[in-house]
This record gives structure tokens, C-alpha cells and sequence, in this order.
């Protein structure tokens, strides 16, 4: 039909034919007009018209009185220049949405502002294309949506509270109320929350439990404030008890209801909202929550504390809520749906006859195929009987609920650990009628229980067990031998250079080794041995049904060749060899304690031998081997355990008076070997590689230690660094040099490496070539102990050293010792020939200073000027130093 013919069917007799037409359409705009303005008050705010390029032409309101918006603002604008950001996606997204000429529906945008908070705007809409098909723009509609987040935020938050409250057994109630203030505070955005309980003895209220977003000594300081109890009508709490209304506080510095008057100053806490809190009719307590500011609480939020309060006040009694649900069956079923857990109720022969949702959800069955099963069908075959221990005493009430924790099987087969609680329905002559089941899945929590349990006995990289499982293991072991007078051995095995590999290669690749050792470890065992991963690179094995030594002996030389074998981790070829210590039971102890301790001392006698190789223990062993050992076994952990420390001792100028240096001095204190002097365990460090990593921490702290110095504006002085023999020879000691000065930022000229004399004239030419490498970065070197090493001037001449450094031995009888005295002035003099510093060690009175100086010795160092010291305590003496120069 056409549109004439259309507007012909509304002629008005004795009108023209052309005005009926247009009046019938004119009517007929106006009813579409009202249609369409009447959609759009039913579905949205706004209705907007776009351009070509996305800019507002038109923005109408669905009630024209409304101004929130100034149509002059917005109109001419893109919506991404409207300050607002898309929830779900970005403005690029939906931009590329709008090129393909799509229309979209329900678009989220959030609007933030500091006063008004967050508004949420829903917007939908669709392209313009003209008669010709050609591209207009966009109209669409927009609604204000910050009601409905609102309220699913609250629906959420009430959700969660019920969650939690319903998740935890009575045990657990404390917990609980502290899991569902800190959810409500959280979603609130309030610092604290606070439950006070009444004490129905004392007829006061205290503080029970809370949780709070401050450190805690903020709580601490609450507490304090708050240790007046509170009687009806006194405090705020006092006062929500007293009207058993919700109280709001918005500013706690004008509040003279406020007990503890510093409160809002020591914690910023300046806001109240209280609830009373109620169970059987009668306030049990009141919530309090805290926040710098509190808005006054709109009815929705009022309604979740009021539920919040109503919950815990039921959670004091699991057993009465659980009463109520049994005494009222009609409003049971109304909720049974909505519940967050498994309820059934069971028929006495273990036949479903009701499930809710949740429980054919977490077993996977339908309601009718689960109202086709039994309890016994269900249940794993291990867990059919948990129940029947208690089940006369439960059926003839003397019980009136039990508790069990069992295995379901879903439909597909896959177990699934339940919590069950199970109470009857009995009738007036207290009959059971059936049995109603609270069915809670705990899957994750076994799991995490399991995996908890695992930990505690295993090692989480080899899987293999962990030292508490090994002594249980061992004690297992010593009660069966002497029982049964059975003999067997400990073997404690230690990986040699998996320190190298794992410091070059990376932590991944350690772990990756230590793996592969684990099983090596694991197949060149019997089935009945077992074998436990200590910790870092340490292992021990038992070997039990042990006829003599031998096969211990044969044990370890299986070991030793399964370890040796190489192994390719991140495409290198590693090789470690092990170092083995081996104890018998009963021969060499009876306890295990001692066996670990003597398998232990015989894996280092092991390395002591050259490592690779094994060592039964001996009683024989000295008492100065054994402290080595104990020094060496806890040297290993020095610098995890951060119990190594620099002290740094200045170095002065004869003439100037001035500090012109320092060195770096090592020292070690352990919790239960004391300070331990170092010339006590350098040695022992350098003997068994130690020396190279910890010269390298040493390094790396006297350069940023230095860097620190000047950062502080303290005068610049040199940094001297010792360099043991075995650092020496170590091919990385240039690049860690290196390295630490581009670190640190430490200019070259102040560091000093300091050499000992014996140390370069070991092998001359290499020495040179090492040196001449040092000086190239710019650093200085120093010739330690000096006079020590019987080298000769012609030889100093082929070294590129900046000091020497005189040994304190030559010092300490001068001047009263002739021959020290002209060793001293020949050094000296040698120096001087030398054009290089000549630094005395060991100056700790007044007649060697003036000795010294007057035989022009460059520098001193000792105790007469300072002692070693902390870092802290030197840059005092640098910062306060006045030099005073000699003549």
C-alpha cells in the first residue's frame, strides 16, 4: 500500500483530499513521537544523536526539567572526551567498533569524581544510514546505572558474610567474625571494625574482636583507649546497646560520648557507625567501624549490617541456629534452595527423599537421579562405615547431632571429600523421622591439608623426604636394630662444586641437578633404603639389614660413580662429584642424633681427603679437625645468615694529619661459635673454596660502602681491598672488579687491592700480567705484608704496584729493636727509590709514630689513631676528623 493510499484511509468527509492526508500524518508523527519518547522514559535517562566523526548533536532528556548534564558541555564533544573510561574494554575497542559501523548495547562507563564518587552509566547504540546508504552517525540511549552496582555490590558484600559465617564451624566463630567485619570494612572502604560483647556477668560490654587496616600498634593504642568497659548508655557502644538502634557518628572530635578522647588524632579515625547486635530477642553486642570519614549509611547498606549483626549474633549457637531450622520446617524449605551448601533430607534406610540445588551441583546428578540413590551409594568403599560407630548412640538421641568428614563419588566417578553434619527429625514421642545432612565440599581444604602435610615431611624440589621425615626414619631404624640387633649405616653425602654450577648457571639449573642426583640417588638403592634431601647440596641415606662394613663401603662406591656420571642442564655439560661420611649403628653411636653427627664429620674428613672419595667415621679424629669442621660447616651458611660484617680501619697521612684511606677489614660473629677471629677462618675459607664467593661479597660492600661515603658528602679516601691467593688465580676477579665499579659508580683511583708479597713472588710472570690487567681498569695496588717474601728491588721494579704496605711484625719492637728498625728504614728507603706509598701496619704507640715520621714513612695505620669499626662509627670519625700536620 502507499503511503498516500495509507493517509487516504483517514479522510475527514468535506475536507480536501491533500489537508486530510497531511493532518492524518501530522497525527500520525505525533502518536509515533509520543511511542517513542514514552520507550524512552521507560528505558533510559538520555537520548543522543551523534555526527560522522562520533561528536554529540543532540542530548534530550526523558524529563526536560532535568539539568545534570549541560547539553552545552557536551554537545560537539566525542564520548571519550567526556573523562569517563569504558569498564569492560577500552576507548580503542569500542572506537574500532564504531569504524566497522556496529551497533552495541550496554556499553559500562564509569565516571570518577572526588566528591560524588563513582557513577555508572549504561550506553547503547546504533548507527544512522540514510536512504542512500550512506553513514550519519550514531543515536542511541544512555541510563544511570550506579543504583544497580550499588545494590549488586551490596547483594555481594551480604553474599560474602553469609559465605563466610555459614563456612566455619563453631570452633572457628571468632574467625569467622573477624573474616566478615574485614569483608565489610573492605567493601566499604573503613579502616577498622569492632565487636563488642556482653559480659552477662559484669552486665558490660568489651571488646572481643576486630580487624583493622592500621599496623599493630594502632591496635594496640585502640585497645588502651578503649579498656574502660562500656555499661548501657555510656560510650558509644553503650549507647547502641541502650536504644538498640543503628548510631552514626560523622565526627568523632566533637563527640563527648567518645571514651577514648585521643582516638581520632592517634589513628586519624574520625567517623562511627555502630549496630547492636542481637540473638533470641536480646543484645548480645554491638559492631563498630571505623574510617577517617563515614557517609551516613543509605538504607541498603544499613540493611546488610542489620544482617551482618543478625548473623552473629545466630553464629554464637550452631547447634540453636540449627534448632530453628529443625522447629520451623515451612521456612527451612523456603530457603533450602538459596543455601551456599549441600542439605538433604535422608529416609532411615539411607534413601534420599529431598536435595537442594547446591548438593546436586557439587555431586553432579540431577534431582531426580539423586532421589533415585542411597548415602551407601554414593560414598567411597573406604568411608561407607565412618558413621557407624555413632550411630546407635545417635539414633537414640543420646547424641542429638554428629559431625563426620567423608568422600563422596560424583557421578563421574571422581571423589570429593565432604563435611557433613547430620541431625534427625524426630516426631512428639521422639522418634527419628529421617535425617536432615548439611553437606559442605572441603575438596580444597584436604587438598591444601595434604599438600601442608606433604611439605612438612618432604623436600619440595626432589621430592624426597626432608630432615624431620628422615629422623623419624632413623628413629624407626634404631628401635627395630635394637630389637632386633640389626646393624645398619647412615651416609651423609655432600655434592662438590654445585656451588660453582649453581652460582654460573642460575638457581633453576642448581634445582634441575639436584633432581637429577635425587633419583640417581633413589635407583642406586634397594627399595628398603631410604634416602632424604637435608638441605642445599646435602643428602643422607639409610641402609639398613647391614651385614658388615663393606657394604656400606660398597654402598658409596655406587654413589660415587652414579654422581660422577655428567649431566646436560640448560645445554652445558655439568659434572659434581660427592664427598661421603658414613656412621654404623651400633658401633659408632646409639642415638641419631650422634650417627648424623658423626656421618657428618666423616663427609668433611671425606673432603679433607681430596673429596670424592668416602670415610667411615673414627673416633680417632683430632679435636682440632672437629673444630675445623664445626668452623667449616657453619663458614657455609656465613653469608645467607648475613653473620659476615666489613670494619673499616683509617689509614693517616704523616704530614697532612689527614685521612687518606681505609681498608676493609672481614669479620664474622656466629650465634654459636662467637666472633671468631679471622685469621682463624680465612685459612679455612681458602682451603675450601669459600674464600672466592665471600672475597666477592667482601668486594662488592667495601664498593658500594664507599660510594656511600661520598653520596654523603663525606671527604673522598681510598678504599684498600684484600685479595686472598685462590682470588688471585680466579679467571673472573677482573671482570667482578669490574662489574662493582660500574655497579657502584665508585671512582677506579679510590680503590686499592692489596696483594700479599709471597702471592706474586709464587709465579712472577703471571703475577705481572694479572697486575698489569688491574692497573688497566684504573685501580690501585698494594703490596701487603711487605718484607715477608724476601723479594728484592730488582723484582719490585717489574711490578706495577702503588704501595707497600710494611708488616706489623717489623713494627712492633721499634724503635727499641735495631734490626726491625733497619729492616723498617730500608723498606723505607726501598719505596722511596720506588716512587710509591709506603704505608706502616701496626702503629699503636706514640714512639713508633714519631719514629716513623721522622724516617718520612708516608702513612700510618693502627691502633694508635683508630681502631676497626663499623661503618656508621668510621664515617663519624671521617665527618668529625681535624687533621693536625707534623712538622
Amino acid at each position: 500500500m502507499s503511503r498516500h493510499t495509507r493517509a487516504s484511509t483517514h479522510r475527514v468527509p468535506g475536507q480536501h483530499p491533500e489537508r486530510a492526508d497531511s493532518r492524518v500524518l501530522e497525527q500520525m508523527w505525533r502518536d509515533s513521537e509520543s511511542r517513542l519518547q514514552c520507550v524512552l522514559n521507560l528505558s533510559s535517562e538520555y537520548y543522543w544523536e551523534q555526527n560522522e566523526n562520533h561528536r554529540f548533536t543532540l542530548l534530550q532528556h526523558k524529563d526536560s526539567s532535568k539539568s545534570e548534564n549541560d547539553p552545552g558541555q557536551i554537545l560537539g564533544k566525542a564520548p571519550w572526551d567526556l573523562g569517563g573510561e569504558p569498564v569492560y574494554c577500552t576507548w580503542d575497542d569500542h572506537r574500532a567498533l564504531r569504524d566497522a559501523r556496529q551497533a552495541f548495547a550496554d556499553l559500562l562507563v564509569v565516571h570518577r569524581d572526588p566528591h560524588l564518587g563513582e557513577r555508572y552509566s549504561s550506553v547503547s547504540g546504533q548507527p544512522i544510514i540514510d536512504a542512500e546508504g550512506c553513514f550519519r552517525g550514531y543515536r542511541g540511549i544512555t541510563r544511570d546505572v550506579t543504583k544497580e552496582k550499588r545494590d549488586q555490590r551490596l547483594l555481594r558484600l551480604e553474599q560474602e558474610v553469609s559465605r563466610i559465617l555459614d563456612a566455619d564451624d563453631a570452633d572457628d566463630a571468632d574467625a569467622a567474625m573477624v573474616a566478615a567485619i574485614r569483608a565489610i570494612c573492605e567493601s566499604e572502604k573503613w579502616d577498622a571494625g569492632h565487636y563488642w560483647c556482653l559480659d552477662k556477668v559484669q552486665k558490660v560490654m568489651r571488646i572481643h574482636a576486630g580487624w583493622s587496616v592500621e599496623p599493630l600498634r594502632i591496635q594496640q593504642d585502640v585497645r588502651q583507649a578503649r579498656a574502660l568497659a562500656c555499661a548501657p548508655g555510656i560510650g558509644l557502644a553503650g549507647t547502641a546497646w541502650q536504644t538498640g538502634e543503628l548510631l552514626w557518628v560523622p565526627d568523632l572530635r566533637s563527640e563527648p560520648r567518645l571514651l577514648g578522647r585521643h582516638l581520632p588524632e592517634q589513628t586519624g579515625w574520625n567517623s562511627a557507625f555502630l549496630c547492636p547486635v542481637a540473638s533470641k530477642g536480646q543484645i548480645v553486642g554491638v559492631l563498630e567501624f571505623n574510617a577517617g570519614y563515614i557517609p551516613e549509611p543509605d538504607e541498603g547498606l544499613s540493611r546488610v549490617i542489620r544482617v551482618l549483626a543478625c548473623r552473629i549474633g545466630s553464629s554464637f549457637s550452631r547447634a540453636t541456629a540449627l534448632a530453628r531450622l529443625l522447629e520451623s520446617e515451612e521456612r527451612y524449605s523456603s530457603t533450602i534452595e538459596l543455601a551456599a551448601i549441600g542439605i538433604s533430607h535422608v529416609a532411615l534406610d539411607g534413601r534420599f527423599i529431598h536435595v537442594n540445588r547446591r548438593l546436586c551441583d557439587m555431586l553432579g546428578y540431577t534431582r531426580d537421579e539423586l532421589l533415585g540413590l542411597t548415602v551407601r551409594q554414593i560414598s567411597h568403599p573406604d568411608d561407607v562405615s565412618v558413621t557407624d560407630k555413632d550411630l546407635s548412640r545417635f539414633r537414640s538421641g543420646e547424641l542429638e547431632s554428629i559431625t563426620i568428614e567423608k568422600r563422596y563419588l560424583r557421578k563421574d566417578g571422581t571423589p570429593i571429600w565432604v563435611r557433613i553434619t547430620i541431625a534427625s527429625k524426630r516426631d512428639s514421642d521422639g522418634h527419628a523421622v529421617y535425617d536432615i545432612s548439611i553437606v559442605e565440599d572441603i575438596s580444597d581444604r584436604r587438598k591444601a591439608e595434604e599438600r601442608v602435610q606433604y611439605l612438612a615431611t618432604h623436600d619440595e624440589t626432589t621430592s624426597l623426604p626432608n630432615r624431620a621425615m628422615f629422623s623419624q626414619l632413623l628413629a624407626h631404624a634404631i628401635e627395630q636394630g635394637r630389637r632386633y640387633r640389626r646393624p645398619f649405616a647412615v651416609l651423609f653425602v655432600d655434592l662438590d662444586r654445585f656451588k660453582i654450577i649453581n652460582d654460573s648457571l642460575g638457581h633453576e639449573a642448581g634445582d634441575e641437578l639436584l633432581k637429577v642426583m635425587a633419583r640417581r640417588l633413589r635407583e642406586s638403592l634397594r627399595s628398603s633404603d631410604i634416602v632424604a634431601r637435608l638441605g642445599g647440596d646435602e643428602f643422607v641415606l639409610l641402609v639398613e639389614e647391614l651385614p658388615d662394613r663393606h657394604v656400606a663401603a660398597t654402598v658409596a662406591r655406587n654413589i660415587l660413580s652414579v654422581v660422577v656420571r655428567p649431566v646436560e642442564i640448560l645445554g652445558q655439560e655439568c659434572r659434581v662429584t660427592a664427598s661421603i661420611g658414613i656412621s654404623i649403628y651400633p658401633e659408632d653411636a646409639q642415638d641419631g642424633k650422634s650417627l648424623m653427627k658423626n656421618a657428618d664429620m666423616a663427609m668433611y674428613q671425606a673432603k679433607e681427603e681430596g673429596k670424592n672419595n668416602y670415610q667411615f667415621y673414627s673416633p680417632d679424629f683430632s679435636a682440632q679437625s672437629l673444630q675445623r669442621l664445626v668452623i667449616e660447616t657453619h663458614l657455609r651458611h656465613a653469608m645467607e645468615r648475613n653473620e659476615l660484617a666489613l670494619h673499616y680501619q683509617a689509614k693517616v697521612d704523616f704530614k697532612t694529619g689527614k685521612i687518606r684511606g681505609v681498608e676493609a677489614l672481614l669479620r664474622w660473629s656466629n650465634q654459636a661459635l662467637g666472633s671468631v677471629p679471622p685469621a682463624r677462618f680465612i685459612p679455612i675459607a681458602e682451603d675450601c673454596g669459600l674464600i672466592v664467593p665471600i672475597g666477592r661479597w667482601a668486594m662488592r660492600t667495601a664498593c658500594a660502602q664507599c660510594a656511600t661515603w661520598l653520596h654523603q658528602g663525606l671527604p673522598p679516601v681510598c678504599m684498600a681491598i684484600n685479595i686472598s691467593p685462590r682470588q688471585f688465580q680466579d679467571p673472573n676477579l677482573l671482570a667482578d672488579i669490574a662489574q662493582m665499579i660500574e655497579e657502584t659508580g665508585i671512582p677506579p683511583a679510590l680503590l686499592e687491592f692489596e696483594i700479599t708479597e709471597s702471592m706474586i713472588m709464587h709465579d712472577i710472570d703471571r703475577a705481572v700480567e694479572n697486575l698489569c690487567a688491574m692497573k688497566d681498569l684504573g685501580v690501585r695496588v698494594a703490596i701487603d705484608d711487605f718484607g715477608t717474601g724476601y723479594s728484592s728491588l730488582s723484582q719490585l721494579k717489574r711490578f706495577p704496584v702503588d704501595t707497600l704496605k710494611v708488616d706489623r711484625s717489623f713494627i712492633r719492637d721499634i724503635p727499641g729493636n735495631t734490626e726491625d728498625r733497619a729492616i723498617t728504614e730500608a723498606i723505607i728507603s726501598m719505596g722511596k727509590s720506588l716512587g710509591v706509598v709506603v704505608v706502616a701496619e701496626g702503629v699503636e704507640t706514640a714512639e713508633q709514630q714519631t719514629f716513623l715520621s721522622s724516617r718520612a714513612c708516608d702513612e700510618m695505620q693502627g691502633f694508635y689513631f683508630s681502631r676497626p669499626s663499623p661503618p656508621d662509627v668510621f664515617a663519624d670519625l671521617l665527618r668529625s676528623h681535624v687533621p693536625a700536620p707534623r712538622d
